[in-house]
């Protein structure tokens, strides 16, 4: 619903916070006059920027968690979790970022009786101040880039490798180690198939917070292994070995409907317990680079706050970390800057996804998924 659907459901005492908070006069007792200065001083453009330029920080950080989720309505425990997540290390007064939401018509709550205790963003209000947040943004940046000569771009790919991991399984004895890894010999002979190649986890050190088989296989492999294993797909037997399910055997034999989506899904729900803010920086990726080429070092200044130091890794890791797992989901291009670093933009696979929700109501995987039992 857009502004002036909401604010005609509004109450009398709202309509009045909201003309106190923007300062605008108005007949008091009338609804509709009410209503027409609220809408004609809203609908300003130099207004809405002035009110962007002007929020604190954390406002600023828990209206973009409102407009970059593409939900309906939002739950006093949603709208919560934002607020939590717009403080980050800072603390503040519980609900005082939802309260300025009501008091300046960011949010609304439901006006029926099973609506009640919900509260939604009007959607044409979402609209245009992501418009004024992303030219806020651009202004800082170095502006657009040529399109690279060459870049990689490999929309469709993993969900081939998903198939040929299962055909793997099902075609070969695989044993497990102690630790319940697939042994190195086995692994670069499957490795070799996919169409992306990747290399072999040699050396020991620090790998953890991204995935169930992490710390024993490279980086999209452990994706496409947790994905597998998640969905049943695979079974790790009590007696050390890797065996195909049925489920796994019909998604083999059986050309079922593309798991691309799901497995977007399934990764930002098993990143997300290392990037919390996955679903915005995904967000923010299609706004900045959704159809022109954005430099790798550009796009991290301008998600400034919403990248921060995971243990081990820096923010410039994580970041680089997010980039290419989007590229091997098939949701961004990347290419090779003049002056090094990479070229980014999105793919219409990538913005179809966007399209159809933000992944911001998505949950953490639970903590037991991360814990590798033994096989034997």
């Amino acid at each position: 619903m857009n502004l002036a659907d909401l604010l005609t459901y509004a109450d009398i005492e709202q309509l009045r916070r909201m003309q106190e908070h923007y300062g605008v006069e108005g007949d008091a007792h009338s609804k509709h006059h009410m209503i027409c200065s609220l809408l004609r001083h809203l609908g300003r453009p130099s207004v809405l920027s002035a009110l962007v330029y002007g929020l604190e920080e954390e406002e600023r950080r828990f209206l973009q968690l409102l407009c970059l989720d593409s939900r309906e309505v939002y739950s006093m425990e949603d709208l919560l979790s934002k607020e939590r997540m717009a403080w980050g290390k800072n603390e503040g007064k519980p609900r005082e970022l939802v309260s300025k939401g009501l008091r300046s018509g960011w949010l609304f709550p439901g006006f029926t009786s099973d609506s009640r205790h919900l509260y939604r963003v009007p959607l044409d209000f979402r609209q245009r101040v992501m418009r004024v947040m992303a030219e806020l943004k651009r202004q800082s940046l170095s502006g657009d880039q040529p399109e690279p000569t060459v870049y990689r771009d490999e929309q469709g790919l993993i969900q081939q490798d998903l198939k040929r991991f299962l055909s793997f399984v099902s075609q070969h004895i695989v044993q497990l180690t102690s630790e319940g890894a697939i042994y190195r010999q086995q692994q670069r002979r499957l490795l070799a198939q996919f169409a992306v190649r990747e290399e072999l986890i040699m050396k020991k050190g620090y790998r953890f917070g991204f995935g169930r088989r992490y710390h024993q296989y490279p980086d999209r492999f452990s994706l496409i292994y947790d994905y597998a294993y998640y969905q049943g797909y695979i079974a790790e037997e009590m007696d050390g070995y890797l065996r195909l399910t049925e489920a796994g055997a019909g998604k083999i034999i059986t050309e079922g409907p593309d798991e691309t989506r799901e497995m977007i899904h399934f990764w930002i729900r098993l990143y997300r317990h290392a990037l919390p803010c996955l679903p915005v920086l995904i967000r923010w990726v299609d706004l900045l680079a959704g159809d022109r080429w954005m430099s790798s070092s550009d796009l991290l200044v301008a998600l400034e706050g919403w990248v921060q130091d995971y243990y081990y890794e820096t923010r410039e890791q994580l970041f680089h970390r997010l980039l290419k797992m989007m590229l091997h989901l098939g949701m961004v291009c990347l290419g090779e800057a003049s002056g090094g670093g990479w070229l980014v933009r999105m793919t219409p696979l990538g913005r179809r996804f966007l399209q159809q929700g933000s992944g911001l109501g998505e949950k953490e995987m639970e903590e037991d998924f991360f814990r590798p039992f033994p096989t034997r």
